[in-house]
């Protein structure tokens, strides 16, 4: 087995034995890996799960995420190879991802002490529920941030 084909191979692992429909991954597209990465992976600590060129498309994908494959809930961020043209992040799309964090107030002030734009300060949006707070990532991303240890 070649290199190239060993490693689609291990991209797909997570999910070629599921006997059951489960979420693996959405994908973003990202302007700069490097700035995506201080956000994702030194901001909110997730790690880098896998990075593949996909030459037919002329991109880079990058799977991230807290766990293993197995454990899915990823994203995979995205980095077309000839696009400079802007692009939008679209009108059907709820607009952002959620991450669980066991104290939102302090990684809104880690994630904005590293330059990330926050759009809602935590808060309880229902009584009684887990506080959450909106921040951007550097691609202009929302990402929620819900409270998911008791204070």
């Amino acid at each position: 087995m070649s290199e190239t084909a060993e490693h689609e191979f291990d991209t797909w692992l997570w999910g070629k034995n599921d006997d059951r429909p489960r979420f693996l991954h959405a994908m973003i597209r990202v302007r700069d890996f490097d700035a995506a990465l201080k956000f994702y992976i030194d901001g909110l600590g997730m790690k880098v799960l896998d990075r593949f060129d996909v030459e037919r498309r002329r991109t880079t994908g990058m799977y991230i995420g807290f766990g293993e494959y197995k454990d899915g809930g990823m994203v995979e961020l995205v980095h077309p190879w000839d696009d400079e043209e802007v692009y939008s992040h679209g009108s059907g799309y709820g607009h952002h991802i959620a991450i669980g964090v066991p104290d939102v107030p302090a990684m809104v002030a880690k994630l904005e002490a590293m330059g990330a734009e926050v759009t809602l300060r935590p808060q309880e949006l229902i009584d009684g529920a887990p506080q959450v707070a909106f921040v951007k990532d550097p691609d202009g991303y929302s990402v929620e941030l819900i409270q998911t240890r008791k204070p």
